[in-house]
């Protein structure tokens, strides 16, 4: 029993001065306190049998695939990852409005461009996965996003594609060349299936301290 309890503590005090390696920014301290009493909840033999998995940083995530450039900067306040995004090409497709069936536009949008690195390309050529996969819908006004507009799910195209990318055959799947972009992020998730209220808070929090603190445009 002092055995557990040792890996326990061990694994507890590890996970708590380990969080902004794995956040990639300083957590703010509301925030910091719900991940360290949700790492306390914990019960002792998940802990014990390595079940707890914490997340990857993004400079490990982009040990196993290949990320889009960007510069790293330093947020103005806490709670976000600000970054720079350099301009490159992504394959793209669009997705329906943000109503109750989302999740299977989004399963839908998702092997449209699966398929697209599979194969389904002229030349047929495998592209490998990369990271991460890029959601775009567009603000309404300063509060909401606009629901009954159509947004667009890309997946990065890795450097060797990047001057001639592969043509698509689907004729909803499509490539652009985003610009260079200031994006600020946010590192979230939970045990279980997430929905979209879970999405909708998270937003709210960033939008609330990197637009007003006028990190982005």
């Amino acid at each position: 029993m002092s055995l557990f309890a040792l890996l326990f503590l061990c694994s507890i005090v590890f996970a708590k001065e380990d969080w902004k390696a794995i956040l990639g920014y300083e957590e703010c301290p509301a925030d910091k306190a719900e991940l360290e009493s949700w790492t306390n909840d914990i019960p002792w033999f998940v802990d014990v049998l390595g079940l707890n998995e914490k997340p990857k940083p993004l400079k490990e995530i982009c040990e196993d695939y290949e990320c889009p450039k960007v510069e790293e900067k330093k947020s103005k306040k806490c709670g976000y990852a600000t970054r720079t995004l350099l301009s490159a090409n992504w394959v793209g497709t669009d997705m329906k409005n943000l109503d109750d069936d989302w999740r299977d536009d989004f399963t839908a949008a998702f092997r449209r461009l699966f398929e697209y690195i599979s194969g389904a390309n002229e030349g047929e050529e495998k592209i490998k996965m990369t990271v991460p996969v890029l959601h775009r819908y567009e603000m309404e006004d300063e509060d909401d996003i606009d629901e009954d507009k159509v947004g667009k799910l890309y997946f990065y195209l890795p450097e060797e594609h990047q001057t001639s990318p592969p043509k698509p055959t689907n004729k909803k799947v499509f490539i652009e060349k985003l610009k260079e972009m200031t994006v600020v992020s946010r590192t979230f998730g939970e045990v279980g299936a997430m929905d979209k209220s879970d999405y909708e808070d998270q937003f709210e929090k960033l939008y609330e301290v990197a637009v007003e603190n006028a990190d982005v445009d």
